[in-house]
């Protein structure tokens, strides 16, 4: 496949759908005393790997994607993030990297009317690592890390985008906090939806 357009990574749970409760709520199930702030903590690194190594990951509701599913069926994407979405996928190669199984992110994809506008949609299923998953885009679409961006709410994303040689967008409305996703050192930080477009392309420009 010929190189063609540069390539915009984008997480999806808090990036584009408001999960951030939902997800909280559904862990609470089993961690009862488990705080707002202990929860976004899970995401300074791989959600995967706090799984095998917190004890409050570990102890995750046993059917948490179906939860997910049911609880997530009355969610929208923004129309602001939308518009984005079209945007950017005429100018570039867009793709989801997420921790979320593949068939519930097309699910809202496409109920959503934006499953055209990703080349590629990359859950959990696909592999636990992001930085296998961005390598394999970067790979399938040859295109050289410089030419591609990751946009995420979360520290550990920005930490995995880095081994890649991949920069980051941090967006503080989902998961974490600006001065969490500061400790990545990502290119830029927004605070608005509306400020998406003009971010990544002041990057990719």
């Amino acid at each position: 496949m010929e190189q063609s357009k540069k390539l915009v990574l984008f997480d999806f749970d808090g990036v584009l759908i408001d999960t951030l409760m939902v997800c909280y709520g559904i862990n609470t199930f089993v961690n009862e005393d488990l705080s707002l702030e202990e929860y976004k903590g899970f995401f300074d690194c791989n959600i995967h790997d706090s799984k095998r190594t917190n004890g409050k990951a570990k102890e995750g509701h046993p059917n948490f994607h179906e939860e997910y599913r049911n609880k997530t069926r009355e969610l929208v994407i923004p129309q602001v993030l939308k518009d984005s979405v079209k945007f950017l996928a005429s100018k570039y190669t867009l793709v989801i990297v997420s921790s979320t199984p593949t068939i519930s992110i097309k699910k809202i994809l496409e109920r959503e009317g934006l499953e055209d506008c990703f080349k590629d949609v990359l859950g959990a299923d696909v592999h636990a690592s992001k930085v296998i998953k961005i390598n394999s885009m970067l790979e399938k679409y040859k295109i050289n890390s410089v030419d591609a961006l990751f946009i995420t709410d979360t520290l550990g994303d920005i930490r995995e985008a880095f081994s890649c040689g991949v920069v980051s967008i941090g967006v503080t409305w989902g998961f974490q906090e600006r001065e969490t996703l500061a400790k990545g050192n990502p290119k830029i930080i927004l605070e608005n939806p509306e400020d998406l477009t003009k971010g990544v392309e002041s990057i990719l420009c």
